[in-house]
């Protein structure tokens, strides 16, 4: 009988015990949890804030591949340089412009406006090697100097050309012209206009 007394006065003290020690290893575990777990939370809103900044991030663009007329004649018309430099320069595209559409050499060209067109983009491979608007073109699509007048291309075969230029009077065949050889060199004084070249003006004369 006695036992049973002291039996129900330990029950409630028993409980009290066990109940102290729950909330102690609650309070113990708490932080521990707390701690553990705030950092991926944080490592989380890193990785997220992250990744919105990269797909938020504009693409670099891509630049265009510039022509390579424009390139080339970059020195064009400059005054700062003698005229004959432009001829030189025109010469220099003509001849990257060959060797870049091989087919062009099949082709005719002797006048002003099958270069220009050739030069804009009219060609087998549809290369555009000047855009519509340089200081090498005037409105009608034609290749000029740096005085304003369609320059004269001549013919000689095989690839070779030469170019004049009208020169300041804007006239063609007068003592002012500007003419380039296939060479490279200038022609001059009592050579600037001989018969031969006369000979190429009646299909090349409308370039102007």
């Amino acid at each position: 009988m006695k036992r049973i007394v002291l039996l129900l006065l330990a029950l409630p003290l028993v409980a009290v015990f066990f109940l102290l020690i729950t909330r102690m290893r609650w309070k113990f575990s708490a932080p521990a949890n707390a701690s553990v777990s705030a950092p991926t939370t944080n490592a989380t809103a890193n990785v997220d804030a992250n990744a919105l900044a990269v797909e938020s991030k504009p693409l670099p663009q891509i630049s265009e591949r510039p022509m390579l007329g424009k390139t080339i004649l970059r020195d064009y018309a400059n005054t700062n340089l003698p005229p004959q430099n432009d001829l030189t320069l025109m010469s220099r595209l003509m001849e990257n412009s060959l060797l870049l559409l091989k087919s062009a050499g099949n082709r005719p060209l002797s006048a002003n406006e099958d270069w220009a067109a050739l030069l804009l983009g009219k060609n087998a491979a549809q290369e555009h090697f000047l855009p519509n608007h340089h200081v090498a073109l005037n409105p009608q699509g034609q290749l000029i100097d740096r005085w304003g007048s369609p320059l004269f291309f001549h013919a000689l075969g095989t690839g070779r050309y030469e170019i004049r230029s009208a020169g300041p009077d804007k006239k063609l065949w007068t003592t002012d012209d500007l003419h380039r050889n296939a060479d490279g060199s200038f022609r001059r004084g009592a050579e600037l206009n001989p018969a031969s070249l006369f000979g190429g003006t009646n299909a090349s004369v409308g370039n102007r």
